[in-house]
């Protein structure tokens, strides 16, 4: 008789979010390609709020960032723009000198520059009319003097849509008056500008409006909060507000040194800095900042992930990038299924960049490491862009230590593993993902692909199978009584095709191991469902690691996974058919 695991299932405490993105910021040395980028920003506050947070952002990435402001408060196109007139007729005057007394020529020509930025002052932007002629001599003069590097639009962003432009009388002449129609005034003159020059738009004012209107992380106003009655340090809830918005400060006349409640609607606050900084860190390095490790400190994780994603899909759409031909819909598929459904242990969308370790959504941030270099990703993803693309001999794995209740196990043990497919290799035996260490004697649960051979259920003996999925199990650990290896696995009917988004599931329903191809139970008589009513082995503090791409057997890591993951789930439950034929559909099917 097989050997009877304890009952339960285990819920090891995991690290908490914030200790595990101190062990992703130092992972992050072992980024692909590292890049020097050399920029010289002409700008403002609003460029100084945009750049904050992107030296952190690139060192997270491996890159280092060689970055130098000219920065004057409120400044203009046309300020700049007159400050290199007045230096070129008088270089002694300071009107043409900036705060370090060096003229934008000496900057231009202090260092060799990647990139060059200019941008308008927010309250003008909203009015082409004021852009030119004054960015078009600027252009001249990068050109003229750095002629090595090239230009950036910087796109400013609009202000909060409480700000006092828009909810107070003012004597703006044909100002906007509201927060969505300045952002569509200074869109369209951003753009008309970029088209004149020639030249490519960092687009943070798309990225903060997209960010300000989300209908989940989107701000909104708190309409009972009594400012005539507030008392400091009162204030209003401003949950996700991208802008400083409201505070307690004492005003420069003040003679008393009484703060005051006041208003800052225009310039970024932490997660607009961080947004924007997003924006300028995927332009720059031409990577994607979804999965850079570096977070602002104290803000969600949740939240720092969607500021991502929302930069990377602004940066997308104003370079007109689209998926591959003939890869995957045109729109990645929403991880609101995934994540709504009951019991999700750990879901992995796998966005992050080469290098970087992939954190996974869901109860808690688990993070798989990567084995044997850095793992590539590929443009052709299923809940993004982006996959990782497995070689064969590459594996990522959380350590047995960090596994928590990936850990399940038990008499009572359930449990569901998803995994979204592209099949690149041949060879059998591959291992997509489980709790399973066969050279210690540790097996609980693992999704294998082509195995050679299936086990029939009624006699316990295997015969020859080819280019299947396989729901391997274990009571005992180690192999089957009376056999040499580990034979309690269901296998399917279904040949998996190469090169082709599949959404393959293994089930332990706590009586029978499943496998499900595309939504629908796989069914092989005697071979799926497989009759094991003996529960999961219980590994313990010296159990097996969770791995993605590879077991170790035989002394020694094998059965590698060669292709695409799009997205990896494991729930603690037998999910139904119903939820099952609802998660497959999230599978892109070839244009």
């Amino acid at each position: 008789m097989p050997q009877r695991p304890r009952a339960g299932t285990a819920r090891t405490p995991f690290l908490f979010a914030t200790l595990t993105f101190v062990l992703l910021a130092q992972a992050c040395g072992l980024a692909a390609e590292p890049k020097t980028v050399r920029i010289l920003t002409i700008g403002n506050s609003f460029s100084r709020n945009a750049t904050n947070h992107l030296d952190d952002l690139a060192k997270a990435g491996g890159h280092t960032l060689i970055h130098t402001p000219i920065v004057v408060g409120g400044a203009s196109l046309e300020l700049h723009s007159e400050k290199a007139i007045a230096h070129a007729k008088d270089p002694k005057d300071k009107a043409g000198l900036y705060t370090n007394g060096r003229s934008l020529v000496q900057q231009l020509k202090a260092e060799k520059w990647d990139y060059v930025t200019i941008q308008q002052a927010s309250i003008k932007s909203h009015d082409f009319a004021t852009y030119q002629p004054h960015a078009s001599r600027l252009w001249e003069i990068i050109q003229k003097n750095a002629p090595s590097a090239k230009l950036l639009v910087h796109q400013t962003w609009a202000y909060r849509k409480d700000d006092p432009r828009f909810t107070k009388p003012n004597n703006e002449v044909n100002g906007p008056t509201t927060q969505a129609e300045m952002y569509r005034r200074l869109s369209a003159a951003y753009a008309t500008l970029t088209k004149e020059l020639g030249a490519r738009r960092l687009p943070v004012g798309d990225a903060m409006y997209q960010a300000d209107t989300d209908a989940k992380w989107g701000y909104q106003t708190d309409t009972s909060f009594d400012f005539k009655t507030a008392k400091y340090p009162a204030l209003p809830n401003q949950k996700h507000s991208l802008h400083a918005g409201w505070s307690w400060k004492v005003p420069k006349t003040s003679k008393d040194g009484k703060k005051v409640l006041g208003m800052d609607g225009h310039h970024a606050g932490i997660a607009g800095e961080y947004l924007g900084a997003c924006v300028w860190y995927e332009v720059l390095f031409d990577e994607s900042a979804v999965g850079n490790s570096y977070i602002p400190k104290g803000m969600e994780v949740d939240y720092a992930r969607f500021l991502q994603e929302t930069a990377h899909r602004a940066v997308v759409k104003a370079a007109g990038k689209a998926p591959k031909s003939g890869t995957s819909k045109a729109t990645p598929a929403s991880a609101d299924t995934v994540l709504k459904m009951k019991g999700l242990v750990a879901f992995w969308d796998f966005q992050e960049a080469a290098g970087q370790p992939r954190v996974a959504k869901g109860s808690e941030p688990y993070s798989l490491q990567e084995m044997k270099g850095p793992i590539q990703r590929t443009d052709d993803g299923v809940f993004g862009p982006w996959s990782v693309d497995i070689k064969r001999g590459q594996w990522l794995m959380i350590p047995r230590a960090q596994v928590g209740a990936l850990d399940i196990h038990g008499k009572d043990a359930k449990v569901t593993v998803v995994a979204w497919v592209k099949r690149q290799a041949k060879d059998s035996w591959q291992a997509i993902a489980g709790v399973w260490d066969e050279t210690r004697k540790k097996r609980q649960y693992c999704l294998f692909l082509n195995a050679p051979r299936g086990t029939k259920a009624d006699e316990m003996k295997r015969y020859p199978l080819a280019n299947r999925i396989h729901g391997h199990v274990s009571a005992i650990g180690g192999p089957t009584p009376g056999d040499d290896f580990c034979i309690t696995y269901s296998s399917g009917a279904t040949e998996i095709p190469m090169k082709k988004w599949v959404c393959l599931v293994m089930q332990y329903t706590g009586k029978e191991s499943r496998v499900y191809v595309n939504g629908k139970l796989d069914v092989l008589e005697q071979y799926n469902p497989f009759p094991y009513p003996d529960g999961l082995y219980d590994g313990g503090k010296e159990g097996a690691d969770f791995t993605v791409g590879a077991v170790h057997r035989g002394g020694t890591w094998g059965n590698f996974f060669g292709g695409q993951l799009g997205g990896l789930a494991v729930y603690d439950r037998a999910l139904t058919d119903a939820e099952l034929k609802r998660l497959a559909g999230l599978t892109p099917q070839p244009q």
